[in-house]
């Protein structure tokens, strides 16, 4: 039986994978930087020793913290992974036979390096180097390829040409791996790799993992962003109407820009009582950004319209006080929002991680009896974050957070405590 489980965001987290930037970054060129979605080259160095605070910090709460390359190389090693992996990897790849057996003759653990660091090769003494298939680097954001709502999971359709490696990476992991795999075909809610293989990817039902919040054992909440389509959404819903207890989905339409490419860049559930937001979309004015409600408990699938997002939630008995991410300051609501100070992950009801940088939004946690700590002072003095007390833990992110992505991106859940 699937361990699989997540019915909230804020629920204790017992189960994460994460992924530590490797050799993919360290690859990155400034002429493939803007390809890969990337403002900037990082140093790696840095990059890594930045979430490697961040992966200690949530060991210190959740019981089990994987690095999905390492899921990956386990999962290789079962019966048949190797041979479903190769199958697609090299089909969405174009690879020839020749690559192929090359492939096959790596040991799992190099052969999951290799899908995620990309297939180097030096020409002509190191004066030339060219790649038979791309980095990944935008696996450190791993919310965005797969999403585990209720005991199921969806192996997201990515919108850009960047980041589709990274859902066949999870297709393995999540129909492989000895203790986190779907033993059900029926628990995939939405299943991008057919349609990759097909040749025919369906562009206009796309959707990421940082647009999508389980919000209770009844209620989801979806962005429809630059990132994720309506369309899509709609199929998630009947697919979820059809299977799982979810009774209402909230699509929420927000504005088609990067700065806010998902959902959660805007919105994140905290506590039982909080929200941390971005004011202009959810405080009701020219910018509150409508909802689509959708009906999963009845025979269809059944639509209304909801003029703000909160309120709609208060309404499905949800009800929720915003923290404004940057304070009030509109200035400061746009820089904080940018660096993703509304971009918290929970590991426990009022136990949230975030980046050092956001400072008024850490003056706002305090204000509603957040304790402002940094994940080396957690570290050091060995703080019990489940000591009852709320806590914001602020990550040094100088390097992680010019990735663009805030630590719920980080962050893929397994498994959740209910609420």
């Amino acid at each position: 039986m699937t361990q699989l489980s997540v019915y909230s965001e804020i629920g204790r987290l017992r189960a994460v994978a994460v992924h530590s930037p490797g050799l993919e970054v360290d690859r990155m060129t400034p002429s493939l930087m803007h390809e890969l979605l990337f403002d900037d080259i990082l140093f790696g160095k840095e990059a890594r020793e930045e979430h490697d605070v961040f992966s200690k910090v949530i060991a210190k709460v959740a019981d089990d913290v994987y690095d999905v390359q390492e899921m990956l190389a386990t999962s290789l090693g079962q019966e048949g992974a190797r041979r479903h992996f190769l199958d697609r990897f090299c089909v969405l790849h174009q690879l020839q036979s020749a690559d192929r057996d090359r492939l096959e003759a790596l040991d799992d653990r190099t052969l999951a390096e290799l899908s995620v660091a990309g297939w180097y090769e030096d020409i002509d003494q190191g004066t030339r180097y060219r790649f038979r298939f791309p980095p990944v680097p935008n696996l450190l954001f791993m919310r965005d390829p797969a999403a585990v709502i209720g005991n199921g999971v969806s192996l997201n359709h990515m919108a850009t040409n960047a980041r589709r490696a990274e859902p066949f990476i999870l297709d393995t992991v999540m129909r492989f791996h000895p203790k986190y795999r779907i033993d059900d075909e029926s628990r995939i809610w939405f299943d991008a790799i057919p349609g990759y293989l097909s040749g025919l990817p369906e562009l206009n039902n796309t959707i990421e993992g940082g647009d999508i919040l389980v919000l209770s054992q009844d209620i989801l909440a979806i962005g429809v962003s630059i990132r994720t389509t309506q369309s899509a959404v709609t199929m998630l819903a009947e697919k979820l109407r059809a299977q799982e207890k979810f009774k209402t989905l909230f699509a929420v339409l927000m504005p088609h820009e990067r700065a806010v490419m998902h959902l959660d860049t805007i919105f994140t559930q905290i506590d039982r009582e909080h929200c941390l937001v971005f004011p202009p979309f959810f405080c009701k004015g020219i910018d509150s950004l409508p909802v689509i409600k959708m009906d999963l408990s009845g025979p269809k699938l059944e639509i209304t319209l909801k003029d703000n997002f909160l309120s709609a939630l208060a309404d499905e008995g949800h009800a929720l006080k915003p923290i404004l991410c940057g304070g009030k300051n509109r200035l400061d609501q746009e820089r904080e929002q940018w660096t993703d100070g509304a971009n918290a992950f929970c590991l426990a009801p009022g136990v949230i991680l975030g980046y050092s940088r956001n400072l008024k939004t850490a003056n706002e946690l305090e204000k509603v009896g957040y304790n402002v700590v940094s994940g080396e002072e957690v570290l050091a003095k060995d703080i019990d974050l489940l000591d009852g007390k709320r806590y914001l833990v602020m990550i040094s992110g100088n390097e992680l957070s010019r990735a663009r992505g805030g630590a719920r991106c980080m962050t893929f859940p397994l498994r959740r405590d209910p609420i």
